[in-house]
């Protein structure tokens, strides 16, 4: 993560501020999807510098769309977005810069592989969002004599080492063998057909019990933990390991931790020494339904609130200041209207009360701007909760401040 955000600097120093125009390149090169095989999206991008070399007005140059094939040629980790900056520094030297998401990125137009390629200003706003607004989750790991703990973030994994550097290996030595004597406990409660505690022997019973000391680590654990997810900014959480010990350690959180937590899943494959895909390919389904479940209740929210729907009231409230989240569908199609000042409608009627020639701008262009100038987050949402806003909120809504 450290990495993305020195990538995102470098493009705002290399990009946000230059003169120069700038060939924006994004590209859907999701592998899992049939109409990418045998990597047909680097022919796609070929049409469009093509397209963009045909046209009579403003385009980037041949050379520079030369070396952006180049890079695109360049071997890479599987990816579902493929990004591109292309441009000449003062000097006239090319400038490129290639980011590999394993995300896709709302707004921009990759429906069915589609390429989006702009030459002028940076389009970076896209890019940008994903960083501010895709929620960084994070993933305890219970296991044996060392717990792990990872942040995820724009669909890449990364280990925190902070987190529990004050625990020394004999307490997680001793841990693991706690923790052992009460698994072995609890299998010896499983094995009895229709058996209760009570039909465990003293000595079991003994095994089961959780020591002052044990306690008191679980203390210190749980307030690592606490530390490490507001440093890292998680905003999701998920507990992995035996559910007998996630329980129990769960018990130990204060109530702004349990609050973050959105499942309980198992332990990965390899479970002594996962890889990065083990952690993931347990994880990401149960974030992924966790903000499907989120997106539909924020809809509930809007419709009890009462918040406002439809694209003339939605945009309406925005100019006022009203809108808190402003929720729109990930493919957002939308034509709006723009006045010379600014005013935007969501149809031509609606802008035309406030100037006489409006013109018709994609949504998609505008949302970004609209959302910064009057304060409200973005919220883009798919699945079921974009089929909802798409039939039910006339395809957009807001949750208001007033």
């Amino acid at each position: 993560m450290d990495e993305l955000n020195t990538l995102i600097q470098d493009l705002q120093a290399a990009f946000d501020d230059s003169s120069k125009p700038v060939l924006s390149i994004y590209a859907d090169t999701n592998p899992a999807r049939p109409e990418n095989a045998g990597r047909a999206w680097v022919g796609r991008i070929k049409n469009t510098l093509k397209e963009l070399l045909e046209r009579e007005e403003s385009k980037p140059d041949n050379s520079l769309c030369e070396q952006v094939l180049a890079l695109v040629e360049q071997e890479r980790p599987s990816a579902r977005t493929l990004v591109l900056f292309a441009s000449r520094n003062p000097a006239g030297k090319p400038v490129l810069r290639r980011i590999d998401l394993q995300v896709e990125l709302p707004v921009v137009d990759l429906a069915h592989g589609r390429v989006e390629a702009r030459w002028g200003e940076p389009y970076l706003t896209p890019l940008f969002f994903a960083f501010d607004e895709y929620e960084r989750g994070g993933v305890l790991h219970l296991s044996g004599s060392r717990w792990r703990f990872y942040e995820l973030f724009l669909g890449e994994l990364r280990e925190d080492t902070e987190i529990f550097a004050n625990i020394s290996a004999e307490e997680w030595q001793e841990l693991q063998e706690l923790a052992g004597r009460i698994e072995n406990a609890v299998a010896e409660r499983r094995a009895r057909s229709g058996g209760t505690f009570d039909k465990l022997s003293p000595k079991e019973r003994e095994a089961a019990k959780v020591s002052l000391w044990m306690h008191k680590l679980y203390l210190r654990l749980a307030s690592a933990l606490d530390k490490a997810v507001d440093r890292l900014g998680i905003e999701r959480l998920v507990l992995m390991g035996e559910a007998w010990q996630v329980s129990h350690f769960e018990g130990y959180l204060n109530r702004g931790l349990r609050n973050r937590i959105v499942a309980r899943v198992g332990h990965p494959a390899n479970l002594h020494t996962p890889t990065p895909q083990d952690i993931l390919d347990r994880v990401v389904p149960v974030l992924e339904a966790a903000e499907r479940r989120g997106e539909l209740a924020l809809l509930e929210r809007i419709r009890e609130q009462p918040g406002a729907w439809g694209l003339d009231a939605v945009l309406d409230a925005l100019q006022l200041g009203r809108v808190e989240i402003l929720v729109l569908p990930w493919r957002l199609e939308a034509t709006i209207w723009r006045c010379p000042d600014g005013f935007v409608g969501g149809t031509q009627e609606m802008a035309q009360l406030l100037c006489p020639e409006p013109q018709p701008a994609p949504l998609r262009d505008l949302v970004w701007v609209l959302g910064r100038d009057f304060g409200a987050k973005l919220e883009f949402v798919r699945g079921e909760a974009e089929e909802r806003l798409l039939h039910e909120f006339q395809g957009a809504a807001a949750l208001l401040r007033w």
